[in-house]
């Protein structure tokens, strides 16, 4: 979050600050967790990382929403420059999933 001259360089696109209140507003409007895990890909140094973004919710008894929603994408990729970019991305991409289990809710059918 903050950063040593020449470690970091600006971007135009969103960075960790971002990232933060993307998470703290998905875990307000849907009631549940938000959390990001980078955890390493494959089996050798250098290639890449798995960036899971989920939300566990705090459900009610008998509801039918899972416990949990995730997405999950690999980086790099083609699609985006930095990592930051990427998992801001994959929120989003967690969001719109997020409503799709809502339509397929049958609580409100």
């Amino acid at each position: 979050m903050g950063s040593k001259v020449g470690w970091e360089k600006s971007t135009s696109g969103p960075d960790w600050i971002d990232i933060e209140g993307m998470m703290r507003a998905m875990s307000g409007l849907h009631s549940g967790h938000v959390g990001v895990m980078v955890s390493p890909d494959g089996i050798g140094f250098g290639t890449g990382v798995t960036v899971t973004a989920s939300i566990m919710f705090e459900l009610l008894p008998g509801s039918s929403l899972p416990k949990t929603v995730d997405v999950m994408r690999s980086w790099p990729c083609t699609e985006h420059t930095t990592l930051t970019a990427h998992v801001y991305a994959l929120l989003y991409e967690l969001d719109y999933k997020i409503s799709q289990v809502y339509n397929q809710e049958s609580l409100w059918n």
